[in-house]
């Protein structure tokens, strides 16, 4: 999530980032351009800053903002995709399929309806409202985040208080947005294959955001089985904060 930011000091430019859009892309890319590559990627996990520190880098000292951004439709359904339905060609089909993270959200989904059930029955709609009940909870405390694979892209706080990123770099763009921020700074940049979910070819057809984890798995779906207007009002209320700050107008994706 664009709550921490990598400092990168020799090129004075905090690079924010988020779960579910090309995080990954990124990492390789400030490892590409250090003197000694890490041996993980959890190296940028665990020496990102939250974004109140990177603020005083940019604020203060005057490094660039930049963040790595992706529609928040497509980045929400990838991570129901990953984290509920199918992860490493495995079917998620009970709570101990989940990883840690993802069963807590089930845990929520649990309590807030009244289900007592092992078995991974979230739907996509049912995701989503867990998704808001569990920022609910945070209400007060607007500066700690929800996990990052569903949390914004952007911490809201940022957009009270007026602060503008210098570069927004789309993952829908991204070779090319890349490349061109990369030329800037002097950065060495080897495009790569982005680490996509795999989606059948032939899929199928109809709505499936109204139906259980456990059932969809074994479905070809794809994208588009989860766009309706009952979930992009969801996505909207949850996620207008990244529709506005990352230059996406609201709905559904254009292609």
């Amino acid at each position: 999530m664009g709550w921490r930011g990598y400092i990168d000091d020799p090129h004075k430019t905090v690079f924010f980032w988020s779960q579910k859009a090309a995080c990954t892309t990124l990492f390789n890319l400030l490892a590409d351009n250090m003197p000694e590559r890490p041996a993980a990627k959890s190296h940028f996990h665990t020496t990102s800053a939250p974004y109140q520190k990177c603020l005083e880098a940019i604020e203060k000292r005057g490094y660039r903002a930049v963040i790595l951004a992706r529609h928040p439709v497509t980045r929400s359904i990838s991570a129901y995709f990953n984290k509920f339905l199918v992860y490493r060609d495995k079917r998620l089909m009970t709570r101990a399929d989940l990883e840690p993270f993802a069963q807590v959200l089930h845990d929520k989904f649990c309590e807030i309806t009244g289900q007592t059930t092992e078995d991974n029955i979230i739907t996509y709609e049912q995701f989503l409202d867990t998704v808001a009940a569990m920022r609910a909870d945070l209400a007060e405390k607007p500066h700690i985040p929800i996990n990052g694979h569903w949390e914004t892209q952007v911490p809201p706080l940022l957009r009270e208080r007026g602060f503008r990123y210098d570069r927004i770099v789309h993952v829908e763009n991204l070779d090319a947005e890349l490349a061109e921020l990369c030329a800037e700074l002097g950065l060495t940049h080897e495009p790569r294959t982005l680490n996509r979910t795999k989606i059948a070819a032939e899929r199928h057809q109809g709505y499936l955001g109204d139906r259980p984890a456990r059932e969809v798995s074994g479905l070809n779906f794809g994208y588009e089985n989860f766009i309706a207007p009952a979930t992009l009002a969801r996505l909207e209320r949850l996620y207008g904060v990244d529709f506005e700050m990352l230059g996406y107008p609201p709905g559904a994706p254009q292609r």
